[in-house]
């Protein structure tokens, strides 16, 4: 575990045998940023692959394999599918041969999702931009509430500039 947050200590982990580095960004619950094009440098430079679980952002918002990113894993259940009635994932791949390989394993094993299922996901991509502005706007106005009450110390939200991590929000 690294606070991937802080550069110097991602590439002071990376061993040699190290072949994959997976970043959460932002973190839940603490919603930590991570600089994504930045440690796709480092991970590219020490030859590992780097994998985002992209959940919290949905690829509305942020789209890691554009920042480097190998591999870049979207919850369909959460944002993409949008009304609670589905269970999937999705990777997206930076790499055709990477693609390759798990495709083959996929395949072989059966692990997909079924056809209703990727209707639902499907159905849930034509209002997702709507409902994830929604959701910002509304965290926004939140946000910026909780920040000005007295009896709240601190808020952690990284669209705010008050943020420890806004800059790579």
């Amino acid at each position: 575990m690294v606070d991937m947050s802080d550069l110097k200590k991602v590439k002071n982990s990376i061993k040699k045998n190290t072949k994959i580095v997976w970043i959460e960004s932002p973190t839940n619950p603490t919603l930590k940023c991570t600089d994504i094009a930045e440690v796709a440098k480092i991970c590219k430079a020490k030859g590992c692959i780097l994998a985002i679980d992209n959940t919290f952002m949905s690829p509305v918002l942020q789209n890691p394999v554009k920042l480097g990113a190998d591999i870049v894993m979207h919850s369909l259940t959460k944002y993409v599918g949008g009304h609670a009635d589905v269970v999937a994932g999705a990777l997206m791949f930076n790499d055709s041969d990477l693609y390759d390989k798990l495709y083959f394993n996929m395949k072989s094993t059966g692990g997909i999702v079924s056809p209703f299922d990727a209707w639902l996901c499907l159905r849930g991509t034509k209002t997702l931009e709507v409902r994830v502005d929604k959701a910002c706007s509304n965290a926004m106005i939140i946000a910026k509430f909780l920040e000005k009450h007295p009896k709240i110390e601190k808020v952690l939200y990284p669209g705010l500039p008050s943020h420890p991590h806004y800059k790579a929000a």
